[in-house]
């Protein structure tokens, strides 16, 4: 920690005229590349929490191509069904498969399409041919309940209802261990505690197949609005209630310097998340309310220093300029931990935590690098313009360059 005893001293409004230069060249580069005005054209890639649609994540064991899957849904009748390739352990391949909800359509409508999908790609299975037999692990919980329930197995007394109540934890138990493999690749992997009667009746009535659907989700459009509009009322509740806050806490040029690095930060971060193709859905939109959060608290901090010091003697007949440059120099290495643990943290997530996690920790990531670029290059520059601009008789005394 001695390291940050000798950091030398920087001057960083020396340089804030080429920084908002490059700054907001940059946005206005993603934005361009993006395309937003092209709605369903353009580089966006909205989850379908936002439009409306099936959602799905699959597994097969065997030479099952992309290409394969794809076709098989456009013959089905479901020709723009988004199909991308996910990593998968050896000898297994693993696909996103995505449709749009049509105009109009219902909850039942997306139920009997999730059915739908599910049976062609069932039929996509390399050993379907050789044993009719249905497939345990693509089985729904359901049919497996009212299976065990009708036959009895294991010769439970009560009623129908009894019955059923008697099986479903044993199902549940079955279920758990095909959803940590996510497909079972022999009768040994069953849960350990199963009845022999019942693992004997699923080894005569099933097998256990090459498919298997780990996610499935379905949104109709009217959620998926409401969604929306809940998402962007969230965003704007917290804009708007960081921009009281800095309103009431600091002057009228900290307030702005504040709410234009938020939306800078907001902008980049969106470009570069849109540009890398990363889908916007809502855990996505929770990680862009923490980037919001932590970007403001660390220029608070910058900002907090630049007042308290402007009440000091020494700083009485210093210039705006080096007032705010020696406030960035002596929380620059609050600066640097701060924001290198939190790096490291997101970086961690994003690297190790999988497909599940990596959508999420991208905008943590690269909104920490943002964050930190902008509470120096552009709350702080804005601070000085303003205060220059805009000379007020309570405000700063610091108002010459």
């Amino acid at each position: 920690m001695r390291f940050f005893d000798n950091l030398p001293y920087i001057d960083f409004m020396k340089y804030k005229n080429i920084a908002l230069s490059i700054s907001w060249g940059l946005i206005v580069v993603c934005i361009l590349l993006a395309q937003p005005w092209k709605g369903g054209d353009s580089r966006i890639k909205v989850g379908m929490q936002f439009t409306g649609g099936i959602d799905m994540q699959v597994r097969f064991r065997g030479d099952v191509a992309q290409d394969q899957v794809r076709q098989a849904l456009a013959k089905g009748g479901f020709p723009d069904a988004a199909v991308v390739a996910f990593d998968a352990p050896k000898g297994l391949h693993d696909y996103s498969v995505k449709v749009k909800a049509r105009k109009g359509q219902d909850e039942k409508d997306a139920s009997a399409q999730s059915n739908q999908i599910r049976s062609i790609l069932k039929a996509l299975d390399p050993g379907a041919a050789q044993d009719p037999r249905p497939a345990l692990n693509s089985e729904s919980v359901g049919v497996l309940a009212d299976s065990w329930s009708a036959t009895n197995p294991l010769g439970i007394q009560g009623d129908a209802a009894a019955i059923r109540a008697a099986y479903e934890p044993l199902v549940g138990k079955l279920m758990d261990a095909r959803g940590d493999r996510g497909l079972l690749a022999d009768w040994s992997e069953l849960p350990q505690d199963l009845p022999p009667q019942l693992v004997e009746q699923l080894k005569g009535a099933y097998r256990l197949g090459n498919f298997a659907v780990l996610k499935n989700e379905s949104f109709s459009p009217s959620i998926s609005g409401e969604w929306t509009r809940k998402t962007l009322t969230a965003v704007a509740w917290a804009m708007g209630a960081i921009l009281i806050y800095i309103m009431f806490r600091f002057t009228a040029s900290f307030a702005i310097g504040g709410i234009v690095a938020l939306i800078h930060d907001l902008l980049m971060a969106l470009g570069i998340f849109t540009l890398f193709g990363f889908e916007y859905s809502v855990p996505v939109v929770a990680s862009f309310l923490i980037l919001i959060g932590y970007s403001m608290s660390d220029t608070i901090v910058i900002f907090d220093r630049i007042r308290e010091n402007s009440r000091r003697p020494e700083y009485r007949r210093a210039t705006i300029t080096k007032l705010v440059n020696d406030s960035l120099n002596q929380t620059l290495s609050r600066t640097i931990l701060t924001s290198t643990c939190v790096l490291f943290c997101s970086f961690s997530l994003f690297y190790w935590g999988g497909p599940a996690l990596r959508d999420l920790a991208f905008p943590i990531f690269i909104g920490v690098i943002i964050g930190t670029f902008s509470s120096v290059y552009i709350a702080s520059p804005v601070v000085v313009l303003w205060e220059k601009l805009f000379p007020k008789e309570d405000s700063m005394k610091q108002k010459h360059a």
